[in-house]
């Protein structure tokens, strides 16, 4: 506002000066306040000069220290932000983690959270930040001249006004549709990689192709447009400023001597000059909030969800290998499960204990229960009712009291780009395991002679999703990977379903060797895996049938008996 006064003020000098006249009333009491009238007439418009452009340019570099600052606070706060948001999402159970589309949630964790926080709430500081400048000028104006104030603030605002109103919807639609595209294109890479054998043999690699090509096309589209819309804003402001000047310039030239006009012009300009972009970032500012909410949609979404969620709890503890007070035992109670968007309960066990360093096998039908029951034991799915016990405790709490003592190997194996050393250590730092305790995993899981066959041995690289592996050595891999911390119980969701016959035998029997001092739960659709386990139980539609031996089972169930004669297994 000092900066713009001084400029009309300027203009006012100048215009004088050059009449050979004394200056106005309201120039004189400046220029006494500031102790300028004894100065020559070139002095006074120097140094009057000198401190207008002082002040708007100081104003301008204290600006750009204060974004600067601001920006770099907003982008801390963004990873902070999505480190919150992934312990609250990692601290929910399988089932809502399931309900999420992974890009979705990617999306939402990275490019959705550097929009809420450097877009969103960087411009809506901003936004504050102008509408203060606005307000000033507008002060200082009508202090100076109310008719060319209210004129100057009647013309940028009912423009800005129109402009908002014009493009906000539209750059709302334009976020979502960025935010939707990114998603899409992005699901359809990943699905036509994972699915690359089947896309081949189907001849549908064209298909994806194309479809990609047109989503990025599109989203190319919605961008330039996005890109463009504040150039809109530009020029029609730069216009009203050329037309406002002329209009003002007429009126003023028309109604007043020339000194009054002129001086009124500069002071127009002045402010014109600082007001229009001040309009222009506002009109802006505010169309990004409302693109950046359509774009950030899926991240406000998580973050509304998840307002409530707790945390997971922070454990920074190294790797162990012994767990005093550990006992590997489980007891169910009467729980239920139900499925999300199903009626009724979908799985039900009444009584199950399973004791210490025993082998039970869970057996049954495709879509029986096998692998929710396993989830539930592990606490990976939060139980409807009743009570799952481990050594005592909710599975949560008992993985947290003694991590490592329980290990869980699933059908697929997750491999990650790294080396053999890496996806054995997945989860804690590579340097953190001694090479002895590693190679220990490798011998147990029965893949030394791999290993030792690799030319770089543990840093050999495995490729993504374990490329450079076929699907045997990715399962051995992962079992190495369970039973690096010695655990004291190991679930094995078909963890053998990968390998051949003589080499699931040697790992059946390395399992059968641990009995008495770890406990087995195994799910496996090959029977001959599960002939030794210590009892057996069969589900059929989410209710326990029987719990017994391998021979009792076929004693007393005709599908399993059935089952049993076509694999061609002898009983005990």
């Amino acid at each position: 506002m000092a900066g713009v006064a001084a400029v009309g003020i300027l203009g006012g000098l100048a215009v004088n000066g050059i009449q050979s006249k004394s200056p106005g009333s309201r120039v004189s009491t400046v220029l006494n306040v500031l102790n300028l009238n004894d100065q020559s007439f070139q002095m006074q418009v120097a140094l009057i000069g000198a401190l207008a452009a002082g002040l708007l340019i100081g104003r301008t570099l204290l600006s750009v220290l204060i974004t600067r600052k601001t920006l770099f606070f907003l982008g801390s706060k963004s990873s902070q932000l999505t480190e919150d948001l992934v312990s609250k999402f990692l601290a929910k159970d399988l089932s809502y983690i399931q309900s999420h589309s992974s890009q979705k949630v990617l999306y939402s964790l990275t490019f959705g959270v550097s929009t809420v926080t450097l877009i969103i709430l960087g411009t809506t500081i901003s936004l504050i930040s102008d509408i203060f400048l606005v307000i000033f000028l507008a002060i200082g104006l009508f202090a100076v001249d109310p008719i060319v104030a209210l004129s100057t603030f009647t013309l940028f605002g009912f423009v800005g006004i129109i402009l908002y109103q014009l493009m906000n919807k539209r750059a709302k639609h334009l976020g979502q549709e960025s935010a939707q595209l990114i998603i899409q294109s992005s699901n359809k890479v990943i699905e036509v990689i994972t699915s690359y054998r089947e896309s081949i043999v189907q001849n549908r690699r064209s298909y994806y192709a194309d479809a990609i090509s047109k989503d990025r096309e599109r989203l190319a589209n919605v961008s330039a447009e996005m890109a463009f819309m504040p150039n809109i804003s530009k020029y029609i402001i730069e216009m009203t400023i050329i037309i406002g000047a002329l209009g003002i310039s007429a009126i003023q030239f028309l109604l007043q001597d020339a000194t009054h006009a002129v001086a009124t012009l500069t002071l127009f300009m002045a402010a014109g000059s600082r007001l229009a972009p001040a309009m222009l970032r506002i009109q802006q500012g505010a169309l990004q909030i409302k693109g950046g909410l359509g774009t950030a949609g899926p991240t406000l979404d998580l973050i509304e969800d998840l307002k409530n969620a707790e945390k997971i709890k922070s454990d920074k503890r190294q790797i162990k290998f012994e767990y005093p007070g550990f006992i590997p035992n489980v007891s169910i109670r009467d729980i239920t499960y139900s499925y999300p968007g199903t009626s009724g309960y979908s799985l039900k066990v009444q009584e199950l204990d399973i004791s210490s360093g025993s082998t039970l096998a869970i057996v049954g039908p495709s879509g029986s229960g096998k692998t929710t029951l396993v989830d539930l034991i592990l606490g990976v799915l939060e139980i409807d009712s009743g009570e799952v016990l481990i050594s005592g405790l909710p599975p949560k709490a008992a993985i947290q009291k003694w991590p490592g003592s329980i290990s869980y190997v699933p059908q697929d194996v997750f491999i990650s780009d790294g080396t053999i050393r890496e996806n054995l250590t997945l989860g804690f730092p590579a340097d953190s395991v001694d090479e002895s305790d590693i190679w220990e995993a490798i011998e147990k899981a029965q893949l030394l002679e791999f290993v030792k066959a690799q030319p770089e041995k543990l840093e050999a690289q495995v490729g993504e999703r374990g490329t450079q592996l076929s699907g045997g050595q990715r399962q051995r891999l992962g079992i190495a990977r369970a039973l690096l911390t010695n655990p004291k119980l190991i679930v094995l969701d078909e963890a053998t379903s990968a390998l051949d016959g003589n080499i699931e035998a040697d790992f059946t029997s390395a399992i059968s060797r641990l009995q008495g001092s770890v406990t087995v739960i195994l799910i496996a659709h090959r029977l001959a895996t599960i002939a030794e386990a210590d009892s057996i139980l069969y589900l059929d539609q989410g209710k326990v049938v029987m719990v017994g031996t391998f021979d009792q089972l076929r004693a007393d169930i005709p599908n399993f008996e059935k089952q049993v004669t076509l694999a061609n297994i002898k009983g005990q």
